[in-house]
């Protein structure tokens, strides 16, 4: 590929050239998916599961964009831009600004702490709070620079401690004392009672651009927590406004919003528990100096359907809807016993601003435009309908029942585009009906494993065992999946069985592959005939090409895709829980010995479970993957994700462009070298999206670009002829 091979020249030559992966890759969000006939808003998005919801402006264009920081350890951010349509609810997925966020876990709030109207980041570290400030980068793009490992707090003995918050929990950020300054409500360490930090910036120095806490009071709102379940007691004195009683212990998770309800100036809250569905408001009647707690209620809110979400329901304030009143989202805080799918509650803000009331809208916020499949999605492309265009089949761990209880079942995309354009269309969410089986997670493969012309169906579970389903029908028909080879030849590979069939050593028979929890891919030869496939129940190799893409300390969970490359050469993708997709090659040959690890791309997730076909007709091909939120995403061939390109331009080509910043047209000043000639054009964010590529024969100095379906922002250009190719940068109003 010329350009990924130009590329790598221009990383070599730039030092400051900061290059996060080099497999080809880039996000195909524009790929229609329908339901019913109504194309979905975001398909490709991942789906959410346990979303923590804040806002930000990412493309500086005056409307607050929504973020969805997915919790989990290896935890992950979704970035969706604001349509900016006053009185509607409209973002599109936009995962070219999730570079820009630090590796995260556990929870993460947007909040502004120094007044420059940008949001900065507050993230979980153990034992407490990690700071991230909002920077303004040379190319007018946001940089977080992080200012605090771990924030401080001055106790109330003096001391200077870490501003502590349990991992499990989300703490409360918000002027709570009415100065202007950002202030933190937390439960403390070894009672039942939240902590009041509050920022002396202002007190201090005058101003709030920076973070020095105090401990204000240990028992702020004078109330405390059961030890058991979510009942509050007010007027509690916890011994003086000193520390809560350390003899009672609070639940293992809460999480608090801090918010005015009812226009007094004072911040009433919002509490939710680890074990419970519901929301408590505590209504605040004290004074800025002193809360007091002296009203509660279980089932917030009462003018409407309460939340009930299973289980931990976690708040949050932002205005969704553009119409300047702050609505509230509800969704799961928890992401290993929860709901799963339409698990994200949107309650409008009918009221004003002073005096907000919140009426229930749907339960299926954002999530009504994406796939979503509940828990560990898995797809794989196969031809179901016989029309000779690759469909999507995928399975995933399940849908959220009960605790401990989940429904897996497959999900058919049919293609129902061209073999040039494909389009999807969801037409089943139990294909083949899966669920009648019971089976505990469903992760599918295909390839004909009884010579007879048709795909088969071998499905993985979580268990670590296989299913034949073979397909009655012929060639060129639909496809009729047949359960008739439960625990197929007894392999079980421990947990979480991902399989592929493909034909490993080239001998024209479809072996296995299956990925599995602790990380490892394993080999099964096929040792059978076309008509009649027949694997040992010990696998050939239990470690292929000695590959583990398991962190010390956690679970792996490979995902294998094996193909070849434009060469015909084999090379393996591995998906891993982390959320990188690994590229290995050296295969050919090297059946039993160490492949190579040619280069990961971190794809924002966790679990990455990939597959691949050329779905386009254009010889290139398009990854498929799934998530552990449930959603598939899709990715297709294009420049790797790059920054700082301004060091390399020197190096490769510099052209004229103007006007730049433009608004509606920008012209291009073709080099003299690239005229009478064909070339490509390529417009790109600096995050590495590709957003509009064109090959066109060049007979004149000068080429018009209409860039009125661009969002503003910082965009780069190259082109690409037969002499050395050309980059620019420039801004779009």
């Amino acid at each position: 590929m010329i350009r990924l091979s130009i590329l790598c020249i221009v990383f070599t030559m730039a030092v400051y050239l900061d290059c996060t992966a080099q497999i080809p890759l880039v996000p195909y969000d524009s790929l229609v998916v329908s339901q019913n006939g109504i194309p979905l808003s975001n398909p490709w998005a991942g789906g959410l599961n346990s979303p923590q919801f804040s806002e930000i402006d990412l493309n500086n264009d005056g409307f607050k964009d929504l973020v969805a920081f997915e919790r989990n350890f290896f935890g992950s951010v979704k970035t969706f831009i604001n349509q900016g349509i006053s009185g509607q609810s409209g973002y599109v997925h936009a995962p070219e600004y999730q570079t820009i966020f630090p590796k995260m876990s556990n929870w993460m709030l947007l909040r502004d702490y120094n007044c420059d109207g940008r949001e900065d980041i507050f993230t979980s570290v153990p034992g407490g709070i990690a700071v991230y400030r909002n920077d303004v980068a040379p190319d007018g793009s946001i940089r977080f620079t992080r200012i605090s490992n771990l924030l401080q707090t001055i106790d109330l003995s003096g001391n200077t401690i870490p501003l502590y918050v349990p991992v499990s929990d989300i703490p409360a950020i918000a002027d709570i004392g009415g100065d202007g300054a950002l202030d933190i409500l937390s439960f403390n360490l070894i009672g039942n009672a939240v902590e009041y930090h509050r920022n002396k910036s202002i007190d201090l120095n005058g101003h709030c651009d920076e973070l020095l806490f105090e401990i204000e009071s240990a028992c702020w709102g004078y109330f405390s927590e059961a030890n058991n379940n979510n009942t509050l007691t007010l007027f509690d004195t916890c011994s003086g406004n000193m520390a809560a009683n350390s003899n009672r212990q609070r639940h293992p998770g809460s999480t608090l919003l801090a918010l005015d309800l009812y226009g007094n100036g004072l911040k009433d809250l919002l509490l939710s528990d680890i074990n419970f569905n519901q929301v408590v408001r505590l209504s605040n009647s004290g004074s800025a100096a002193e809360a007091s707690m002296t009203e509660q209620f279980t089932g917030f809110p009462e003018n409407s359907n309460p939340v009930d979400i299973t289980v931990f329901p976690a708040a949050y304030h932002l205005d969704v809807d553009n119409d300047g009143l702050e609505d509230l989202l509800f969704a799961p805080n928890n992401p290993n016993t929860s709901e799963n799918h339409n698990n994200v509650w949107f309650y409008k803000n009918e009221g004003t601003a002073s005096l907000p009331e919140f009426v229930f809208q749907q339960t299926d916020f954002l999530l009504d435009g994406m796939i979503d499949l509940g828990e560990r999605s898995f797809p794989a492309f196969v031809d179901t309908d016989g029309d000779g265009l690759l469909d999507i089949v995928a399975g995933s761990y399940g849908y959220f029942e009960s605790a401990g209880t989940y429904s897996s079942r497959l999900m058919l995309l049919q293609n129902a585009g061209t073999p040039d354009k494909p389009a999807f269309e969801i037409v089943s969410d139990d294909y083949a009906r899966l669920s009648v089986y019971g089976f505990q997670g469903v992760y599918p493969c295909f390839g004909d494993i009884d010579g007879d012309g048709d795909m088969d169906m071998l499905v993985g579970d979580e268990e670590g065992r296989l299913h034949l389903f073979t397909n009655q029908a012929g060639p060129g028909e639909p496809a009729d999946f047949v359960l008739t080879h439960p625990n197929y030849f007894d392999i079980d590979v421990g947990q979480s069985a991902k399989p592929q069939l493909v034909d490993v050593n080239d001998n024209g028979l479809p072996d296995l592959l299956i990925g599995e929890r602790s990380g490892a891919i394993r080999f099964f030869e096929n040792v059978g005939t076309v008509t009649k496939a027949v694997f040992n129940q010990q696998a050939t190799h239990t470690n292929f090409g000695n590959i583990n893409v398991l962190p010390d300390g956690f679970t792996g969970y490979s995902a294998p895709f094996l193909t070849t490359d434009s060469l015909g050469k084999p090379i393996l993708y591995v998906g891993s829980e982390q959320g990188y997709l690994y590229l290995y090659n050296n295969i050919q040959n090297n059946l039993g010995g160490s492949f190579n690890l040619v280069d990961s791309l971190y794809l924002h997730g966790v679990n990455i479970t990939p597959n691949g076909a050329d779905i386009s007709n254009d010889g290139k091909m398009e990854l498929v993957y799934g998530q552990f939120a449930g959603g598939i995403s899709l990715l297709k061939s294009g420049s790797p994700f790059f920054y700082h390109l301004e060091e390399s331009l020197s190096t490769v080509g510099k052209m004229k462009l103007y006007p730049n910043p433009a608004s509606d047209v920008l012209t291009v000043e073709v080099p003299e070298s690239m005229r009478n000639g064909t070339i490509s054009i390529n417009i790109m964010t600096v995050q590495g999206l590709t957003i509009h590529e064109q090959t066109l024969i060049v007979r004149d100095q000068l080429i018009k670009l209409n860039l009125d379906n661009m969002m503003p922002g910082l965009y780069i250009i190259f082109l690409e002829g037969q002499s050395r190719p050309y980059f620019q940068k420039f801004l779009k109003r």
